[in-house]
């Protein structure tokens, strides 16, 4: 079945697929996370951290969940390393609909193992180093617009 399917179904029916993950599903389960196959992998052995709790913004996460979640990470991406060199970790943070293709409201981690995430046409393939008095414009810009120490 496609993908873009599964999530208009859920869309329409008012599903979270992460708040009803079957047990058999679940590859380890710690206090507040577990981890799991992606149902719709983009790789071989891409990994989903996904909160227990229905939660939708890394910043809704208390302390202790996030010291869980670290512990996850850390131990995953060194079991993917026994088979593959390079693992990208993900956040997918926010709502469906935004800018970065998030298809589910719960916020999820992916561990996705030997692929680039940058497509070779991206606007960002063809990166530029910024001068010392450009990126001090910029940092002052990014301070100005997000806030930041000092």
């Amino acid at each position: 079945m496609k993908y873009h399917d599964i999530v208009a179904y859920n869309l329409k029916h008012h599903l979270c697929p992460f708040c009803d993950m079957p047990q058999d599903f679940i590859l380890e389960d710690s206090d507040f996370f577990f981890v799991t196959l992606a149902r719709a992998p983009y790789i071989e052995d891409h990994l989903l951290i996904i909160p227990k709790r229905h939660v939708v913004l890394f910043n809704d996460l208390e302390r202790n969940e996030v010291q869980d979640l670290m512990q996850l990470i850390s131990k995953w991406t060194e079991k993917l390393h026994k088979k593959h060199p390079d693992v990208n970790f993900l956040l997918r943070d926010g709502f469906m609909g935004g800018s970065i293709g998030k298809s589910v409201n719960h916020m999820h981690f992916h561990l996705i193992p030997g692929i680039s995430l940058a497509p070779k046409n991206a606007p960002w393939t063809e990166r530029q180093f910024m001068s010392k008095h450009q990126y001090l414009e910029k940092l002052k810009q990014v301070k100005t617009d997000l806030g930041g120490e000092k």
